[in-house]
Parts: structure tokens; sequence; C-alpha cells
């Protein structure tokens, strides 16, 4: 799903949305209360942000047959956006979309690097985060971005379909960026 008007953009730009929509990634189906149970918040609170992501088509009820309950599902398990917009209202959502991503994925990586040695050998030895600096041209930037969205595209039908899961799979985080940097060096503070 491409997220491309100010206010889809902005419905998304908040941490427990976020969570929601990685919750029910995990779930397949959970209604605000199991939401609630998972993310350490109130099911208020979880409803009304479910309504929200709802309104601007990122999640939909799952339908029940039990009249108390209202199970949520995702409609799209790949969400994406351009900083580059028509307007500058919607240049400004994206990025703010990004700035919240980005802290989401800076926090994860960090509470992996906390918690590594908890993890099996073979998952740490697995896990891996690199770096690289070298000079492309925008269009060579573009391709490497689109080579690698693909090959973490080959993967997403896992979440919503278990069957694909082969034994031994666990839940993995996937982050890649690819931005171009100032010409003086940079520290930062």
């Amino acid at each position: 799903m491409e997220l491309r008007d100010a206010t889809s953009m902005r419905a998304l730009a908040h941490p427990v949305r976020w969570a929601l929509l990685e919750a029910l990634g995990v779930e397949g189906t959970a209604t605000a209360a199991r939401c609630a149970e998972l993310l350490g918040e109130t099911q208020a609170n979880c409803s009304f942000h479910l309504r929200q992501l709802a309104k601007y088509g990122l999640v939909e009820e799952a339908g029940s047959t039990d009249r108390r309950a209202r199970p949520w599902r995702l409609t799209s398990v790949d969400q994406n956006w351009s900083e580059f917009q028509d307007d500058e209202e919607a240049s400004m959502a994206a990025a703010e979309l990004t700035r919240v991503f980005l802290d989401r994925e800076a926090s994860r990586m960090q509470a992996y690097v906390r918690t590594s040695r908890e993890h099996e050998p073979q998952w740490r030895q697995a896990a891996g985060m690199s770096s690289a600096m070298t000079w492309l041209t925008a269009e060579e930037l573009a391709e490497l971005n689109r080579q690698v969205n693909e090959l973490q595209r080959k993967y997403l039908a896992r979440m919503t379909e278990p069957t694909l899961r082969p034994p031994g799979a666990r839940r993995v985080r996937l982050f890649a960026a690819g931005y171009p940097v100032p010409d003086a060096p940079h520290v930062e503070r």
C-alpha cells in the first residue's frame, strides 16, 4: 500500500498505530482487547487508534459471528511512502512519518543489541547489520533500493500465510536504507 496523501501519512505517524499494525501482522486478526494486552495499552486507546487506521484504509474489520468481538486485520502487510511529494503539506507529513518510522527502527535495533545474548548462538550468528559508503548516481541508488525492496518482499507473504513458514522460522525484522550523505564528514552528537 503506497501512502500518498498527507492525511493518511499523518494517521500512521504515531507510535501506537505502528505497534497496532505490527500486532495485527503477527496475530492475523485481533480485537482491541487483544491488542491492548499485546501493547500494554488500554482497550479504549487501541480501539480509537484502530478506527483511525481503518479510516485511512490501513486496517479493516475482519468480521465475527460474536457480536461482542470486533476483530481487525491488516489491509496490506507492506506500507510505503515517498518523501518526494507534489505539495508541501504531503512532504511535511512524509518527513514526520519517516521520523517516527526511523525512531521505531532504531529503538528496535538497540533493543536487539542489548538482548542479543539471550538468543541462541545460531540466531546471533545469522543476525547482522552492515554499513557501507560508496559513490552512486541517483539512478544507481534508486535501482539498489528497488532490488533490496524486491528481495524483502519475497518473504512478506509468510507474515499472513503461516503454511509458507519453513520449520524453525522465527519472526525477523528487516530494515535497509540507502541515502545521500553530506560531502563533509559528519560526526553524530
